[in-house]
């Protein structure tokens, strides 16, 4: 299992927590974080947060640990990097038997570049469904002693 610290940020309708990650990037303690591309990312992209199951009684603000079981990370890299570029495949096989000879030359960039930002948009718009439902289940493990 892979755990994690996050934060309650609130208590919906129907019981469900949502939470927050706590953990801060690993470019805390790096020398050379002032040129590096991923701790500008780190500092621009907010955190998400999600609800969850538990059978806990939690409250905003409530500091628990969370875990996700490791052995659906292989699952989760196949589907994050493998889908679109079979979609990416797919759509230039399916532009090559489609658009005439003399024009695929001129539209193959194109298309490639198209059909992979179309595999990655279509992963994000239903990561919600695909990844923190199909693939793994973040579950709530404890409550952090000493937290309100």
């Amino acid at each position: 299992m892979i755990e994690e610290q996050a934060v309650v940020t609130r208590v919906g309708l129907d019981g469900r927590p949502w939470i927050k990650s706590l953990q801060t990037s690993a470019c805390g303690a790096c020398l050379q974080k002032q040129s590096c591309g991923t701790a500008t990312l780190a500092k621009v992209l907010p955190k998400r947060e999600f609800a969850v199951d538990s059978e806990l009684a939690l409250q905003a603000g409530d500091r628990v640990v969370v875990a996700i079981d490791d052995s659906h990370l292989v699952l989760t890299s196949l589907l994050l990097y493998l889908l679109p570029l079979l979609l990416m495949f797919g759509g230039l096989g399916l532009a090559q038997w489609l658009i005439p000879a003399a024009l695929i030359d001129v539209w193959l960039p194109e298309i490639a570049l198209s059909t992979l930002l179309l595999g990655f948009w279509l992963i994000h718009r239903a990561q919600n469904l695909l990844l923190l439902q199909l693939c793994f289940r973040p579950q709530i493990i404890r409550k952090l002693a000493g937290e309100a």
